[in-house]
């Protein structure tokens, strides 16, 4: 079931689209930005109850100085309210795996492993919704996620890509489940002689292990201990991964990277949105 929280005319609209495969009902917000005489892209953003305002906001900045095309920028959220209200459904939903030591640490994240479930939303039920409501273009669709949303969005690429064209990688948790996209890389490596998308993948310099407990020194001593303990170097798994695709030489994939000055997982987020959407369409850089 779906409904509409606002006038089908207006710049921005909410509904709410009921998933079989996930068994949950998802906000979904859209944002119109740029005028068009005819079909144009579109722009999925994960983690929408914190991101989808700030990507419509940047998007419609970009498009004063035609850095971007008119574009349709879909937000994938829950009812649940701000960003930090919807932490046990986006690691349901983003994770390929479940974690047991992750679910040790953070005894409240006991919902994992439902990536498959989540795909198969966004392919079979959201993308035909949209499709079957507004002026896109069907061949032509980006994803931007960050942290868990940023391992969702490589996981796609590693296993259903031609789900989008476009990749947006913000921050990517590959750490995740003692780096197991690895191994999915290594899978579709082996099965596979091409890689069909244009991809960038961005984090912030101060994702590293010494950077993330600094970035945790307004913590609790609980939480700071945490960052302390587990390893964790983003940065060093984001250029792996760049690193390991481009030696596979694909012929059809376009990928580029940037790891950004002063930045921590928590301010890096709209720098890593921006210059992915600068690059995945062309904009000056």
């Amino acid at each position: 079931m779906v409904d509409n929280d606002s006038s089908p005319l207006a710049d921005s609209e909410v509904h709410y689209l009921r998933s079989e495969h996930v068994g949950d009902e998802f906000k979904i917000f859209v944002g119109r930005c740029g005028m068009s005489d005819g079909p144009v892209p579109v722009v999925y953003v994960s983690d929408a109850n914190g991101l989808f305002g700030s990507a419509v906001d940047a998007v419609r900045f970009m498009q004063l100085s035609a850095h971007l095309p008119p574009l349709l920028v879909v937000g994938i959220g829950y009812r649940l309210g701000a960003i930090s209200s919807t932490l046990v459904v986006r690691a349901r939903d983003f994770t390929p795996t479940v974690h047991r030591a992750y679910q040790r640490l953070f005894p409240i994240q006991t919902m994992m492993g439902g990536a498959a479930h989540f795909l198969a939303f966004i392919r079979e039920e959201l993308k035909p919704w949209v499709q079957s409501r507004y002026d896109i273009d069907p061949g032509d669709a980006a994803y931007f996620g960050h942290s868990l949303g940023g391992l969702f969005g490589t996981y796609t690429l590693l296993t259903e890509p031609d789900t989008f064209q476009r990749y947006g990688i913000g921050s990517a948790s590959l750490w995740w489940h003692n780096d197991e996209i690895f191994e999915r890389e290594a899978e579709y490596a082996a099965g596979h002689d091409d890689l069909a998308a244009k991809a960038f993948f961005a984090i912030g310099a101060d994702e590293d292990h010494q950077g993330r407990q600094r970035e945790a020194s307004l913590l609790s001593e609980g939480e700071r201990a945490a960052a302390a303990v587990r390893y964790l170097d983003m940065v060093a798994d984001s250029e792996r991964m760049v690193d390991t695709l481009r030696s596979r030489q694909y012929p059809s994939l376009q990928i580029d990277s940037v790891v950004l000055p002063d930045e921590f997982h928590a301010t890096v987020v709209q720098l890593n949105l921006s210059r992915s959407l600068r690059y995945l369409f062309d904009a000056p850089r």
